[in-house]
């Protein structure tokens, strides 16, 4: 299990992007807006840092053109921010049934799959998703997917372009979502990780070469600190933020 991508619903808004652009590349995240997937009703911009990387997604049109439909309500509602985080695992159908049986609502699996070039082409992911309910009080989603086998990781490095990893950047560590959780939320979390450590008023889920904390605190609004780390000094201590995600070197 590890972190791997986030989802967050942005304007469409060219401009925004390109100052985005014109912000972090001198940070040492290379980013090309366009190269991201899409249909006439959704695009997307990926920002790869090493394997993770920010799934930036807005709407072309209101049906959302295939993107994921209870997604695409909440964007039409004014839903702008981080909505899912997604790790990888092996095993999904086991992960699937341990959730299920701690009480918690979770999809089907399921494989990302939309339409482009006219309509005329279909495009379907190379993994099985599933996805839980949202944490009580806020609209974050916890997803987890798995790859149809091994090898597809290393043939999708040559599409994990541009890349921070290229200046020494090698990745998404930590996670941390913070906000004034509820007494309901805090518990749901405590059931999607039933062995997170919990420290006063952080809880953290360590997978290894990736953890995921939640910190409650007061007076605090919902957000999501991503901390990558790097070989290359001079962007230490160097950060950005995309609506209430923020990440910090």
């Amino acid at each position: 299990m590890r972190l791997d991508h986030f989802v967050v619903n942005i304007d469409n808004n060219v401009e925004k992007l390109k100052e985005l652009k014109r912000q972090i590349e001198p940070l040492g995240y290379p980013f090309e807006p366009t190269w991201g997937k899409g249909t006439k009703g959704f695009k997307v911009a990926n920002l790869w840092i090493g394997l993770q990387y920010l799934e930036m997604v807005w709407l072309k049109k209101k049906d959302g053109g295939g993107w994921k439909a209870d997604w695409v309500e909440k964007y039409n509602n004014g839903h702008r921010g981080i909505i899912a985080i997604y790790l990888m695992a092996d095993k999904l159908d086991e992960i699937r049934e341990g959730l299920k049986c701690r009480g918690i609502p979770v999809s089907e699996p399921e494989r990302v799959s939309y339409r482009w070039f006219f309509g005329l082409l279909k495009k379907t992911m190379p993994w099985r998703s599933i996805f839980t309910a949202p944490i009580p009080g806020i609209d974050l989603q916890i997803c987890y997917g798995e790859l149809d086998s091994p090898d597809i990781m290393e043939k999708m490095k040559a599409y994990m372009v541009p890349n921070a990893a290229d200046n020494g950047i090698e990745g998404i560590r930590e996670a941390i979502v913070k906000g004034n959780f509820s007494e309901e939320a805090w518990v749901y979390i405590r059931k999607l990780f039933p062995d997170a450590k919990l420290e006063g008023t952080r809880l953290t889920y360590d997978m290894g070469t990736t953890c995921l904390s939640f910190e409650s605190l007061k007076n605090q609004g919902f957000n999501v600190e991503l901390k990558a780390v790097t070989i290359n000094k001079k962007y230490l201590g160097k950060s950005f933020e995309i609506e209430n995600l923020k990440v910090t070197m």
